[in-house]
């Protein structure tokens, strides 16, 4: 399909089914509003996905910094300043929903529980700031307790017991997250396809945690990688992004590499080397999936993120392990088939294989060729793939200076030969030739 047709139906998609409702916005923007009312418009702000404009639906939660300048703030016991803080909205607070409210106070954070009986709707974290500066753009920097790493409220509730059961101090980090939104405000100023490739990707990467919930990538990491990208090359479209993401991301994966805005000495893609073997595997398993529809693209946005994960053979290489893009131009010709060389009442290397819907003896041979070919390629790559359950499965891909690709058929099941017409790094059309022996 032609990247132009792909990029719409992208763009829709993320549109429609990703991207927060007007009343989604509205609700997350009364229920903050409620918060600054007693604690204080200047003294608040929302940090992560919602402000930066690339968080996905459903929304869960919302986290709000509440801005702290007293030195004496005692940042080991801040418990004692959070419960006088319930106190305040104990007394002051006007709920703007019809949900009932919980409040869970922790020792370093204050969390407010949207109920809709017994079930969490949604959830405000309260985390107390101290201002440290001011970075490029003259917005404050903090130290904040360590907590806001842990992006997930319930997640945060088991943070806090480890922490209880290890009985460890909370640490406090210096961190920029004012700069993270205006860095994304700039990138999506100058390429307004930037929020939909990391709703894109952050939507897949929710999904492959709900089929498998040892898939351990994070939201953020995604979305810095395509913030690099961007940063890098801001001619990306969305489907360039997601597909430089997707393909670069097993390398991603190896070793930290994206360094904090607030603190160089660290990096925010850190928890990458404390994967296990299973879950380095299990994130390549999602992308060669994710990489396989796309690929393979027939219509359906939905089915990509919902691509799952695919074991593949040891040998077995895709066109997306070189980087390059597979879209297809259907106004263009390139077919590809098959010679036998002992078929019966035929010449050496005559006899069509599609004469015979692919089927052909044991210890015979093949020669693949392009019949037809009107691209104006600038070159060329072969595939040939055996049977999964032959003795050498194979499905390398190559053979890129080869006019023709010479085959033995020694094994039996189902085979293809495919060959892919390149130009500028993209294939722009292929063909296949099965083979039944």
């Amino acid at each position: 399909m032609l990247k132009s047709k792909i990029e719409s139906l992208l763009r829709a998609y993320v549109k429609e089914n990703i991207s927060p409702k007007r009343e989604d916005i509205s609700f997350v923007s009364i229920v903050y509003n409620s918060f600054t009312d007693v604690l204080g418009i200047n003294n608040c702000r929302q940090i992560g996905s919602f402000p930066r404009y690339t968080a996905v639906r459903p929304l869960h939660d919302l986290d709000i910094i509440f801005k702290i300048s007293d030195e004496d703030f005692d940042r080991q016991n801040p418990e004692k300043f959070l419960r006088e803080l319930v106190t305040e909205f104990e007394n002051n607070y006007v709920n703007p929903t019809s949900y009932n409210i919980k409040i869970n106070i922790q020792t370093h954070s204050v969390a407010f529980l949207f109920m809709n009986g017994q079930d969490e709707v949604f959830a405000v974290d309260i985390v107390p700031a101290i201002i440290r500066g001011k970075n490029e753009f003259g917005d404050d920097t903090f130290s904040v307790p360590e907590i806001v790493q842990v992006r997930s409220h319930n997640k945060r509730q088991e943070y806090y017991a480890k922490l209880r059961a290890s009985k460890k101090q909370m640490q406090w980090i210096k961190t920029d997250p004012l700069g993270y939104i205006t860095v994304a405000s700039e990138i999506n100023k100058k390429n307004s396809d930037f929020r939909k490739s990391v709703k894109f990707v952050k939507a897949w990467k929710n999904r492959c945690k709900d089929i498998n919930d040892e898939f351990k990538l994070k939201s953020f990491h995604l979305e810095q990688i395509i913030t690099e990208q961007l940063k890098e090359d801001n001619n990306q479209t969305v489907y360039d992004s997601i597909f430089i993401c997707l393909t670069g991301l097993k390398n991603s994966i190896n070793k930290p590499s994206l360094k904090d805005r607030a603190d160089s000495s660290k990096f925010i893609d850190h928890y990458v080397s404390e994967f296990t073997v299973n879950q380095v595997r299990l994130i390549n398993e999602a992308i060669d999936a994710a990489l396989i529809v796309l690929e393979n693209f027939e219509g359906s946005i939905e089915s990509i993120i919902n691509a799952g994960y695919f074991q593949r053979s040891p040998d077995e290489k895709f066109l997306f392990d070189f980087k390059i893009p597979l879209l297809e131009d259907d106004n263009v010709s390139f077919k590809i088939d098959g010679f036998i060389k002992n078929a019966t009442g035929f010449r050496e290397y005559t006899a069509k294989l599609s004469q015979f819907n692919g089927r052909i003896s044991v210890n015979n041979s093949i020669k693949f060729q392009i019949i037809s070919n009107n691209t104006g390629n600038d070159s060329r790559k072969w595939k040939i793939k055996n049977d999964n359950q032959s003795a050498q499965p194979r499905g390398e891909i190559g053979y890129e200076k080869e006019q023709v690709r010479f085959e033995s058929t020694s094994y039996n099941g189902n085979h293809y030969a495919e060959c892919y017409a390149i130009k500028d790094g993209v294939c722009i059309a292929r063909s296949k030739a099965d083979v039944i022996i």
